[in-house]
């Protein structure tokens, strides 16, 4: 199911009183990013804190859904308790364990290659998963030698990508060999095209690298981060979500999750804090990227509960 368009989402800031407690009332529980929404690579995004307080004191429950497996889950939950928000390890998804919790499903069997973060890595290892990666290191610039380095018979059963900022063009070309191989499964986490570090300021992200893959090797990949349909249903069956229409996704991103809150049936608020402009979203004539609503930040939910935001981290 997916939620209906709203080619003129309103700003929370700007709905009647009638309006405000009919969007308070309308969700039960909410879905959120972190990067972007909570805090960024430097600071904690002023309000925010506050916000995610004030909706747990109208028993209003969270679950943060993150494309960022280079933070691990306890990383998070440390960054969390220092700004003074208390999160447990379950209410956080990020697409390593959503990737475990998908190859469990189907009793995964056999080899992986992965190109992805130290952390990712660590997630499947220790659930038990058999990987190999690499090269690591820097080769001449020959065929032979990169031959000796994409070309092997070991019997891979999947392709797993995700930030990896050891990205190389000799890891995309052993990858796309490996999925020559039609049983080979294709899996990717982060589809982030571009990475916030900051306000204005993006880099290309894995989306970019996992389209490379995809056109050289004419294979789709299951989707583990936002906005992959297989999270969704993760989500909703991990979480026992039975009304989508009920919650509310919080983001900054608008090809990630707008997209997936649409398509999982939920409500949708766009933050204008990390990787989306005002300009970019008032420009934005794909339905299923426009939000149902929008906010400066998290410091405007506050406001709304009547919260005074005043959070300096």
């Amino acid at each position: 199911m997916e939620s209906g368009s709203s080619p003129n989402p309103q700003h929370i800031l700007q709905l009647s009183e009638e309006q405000k407690n009919k969007f308070i009332d309308s969700f039960d529980r909410v879905v959120s990013d972190i990067d972007g929404v909570i805090w960024d690579m430097y600071n904690t995004v002023p309000g925010a804190p506050e916000a995610f307080l004030a909706l747990k004191g109208i028993g209003k429950e969270a679950i943060f859904v993150t494309n960022n497996s280079v933070r691990t889950v306890e990383q998070a939950v440390r960054h969390f308790e220092k700004i003074g928000v208390p999160v447990r390890p379950e209410q956080i998804t990020h697409p390593a364990q959503s990737t475990v919790n998908y190859l469990r499903g189907i009793n995964f069997q056999g080899l992986i290659y992965i190109i992805a973060s130290p952390p990712y890595k660590a997630v499947l290892r220790e659930a038990g998963f058999q990987l190999i990666d690499g090269p690591n290191e820097i080769i001449d610039d020959t065929f032979q030698s990169l031959a000796k380095k994409i070309f092997d018979q070991q019997p891979v059963n999947a392709v797993i990508i995700d930030v990896d900022f050891n990205m190389s063009s000799t890891k995309l070309l052993r990858a796309q060999l490996y999925l020559r191989n039609p049983e080979c499964l294709f899996i990717e986490g982060a589809t982030d095209r571009l990475l916030p570090l900051g306000k204005g300021v993006n880099i290309i992200g894995p989306g970019a690298f996992t389209n490379i893959l995809l056109e050289a090797s004419g294979r789709e990949p299951v989707t583990l981060g936002k906005p992959g349909r297989e999270l969704g249903k993760l989500l909703v069956e991990n979480y026992k979500i039975d009304q989508p229409g009920r919650v509310l996704m919080v983001g900054d991103m608008m090809a990630q999750d707008i997209v997936f809150g649409r398509q999982s049936g939920f409500q949708t608020l766009l933050v204008l804090s990390g990787g989306c402009t005002l300009d970019q979203l008032h420009s934005e004539t794909d339905p299923s990227r426009i939000p149902d609503f929008y906010a400066d930040s998290m410091a405007d939910v506050a406001t709304l509960l009547g919260q005074s935001p005043k959070s300096n981290f």
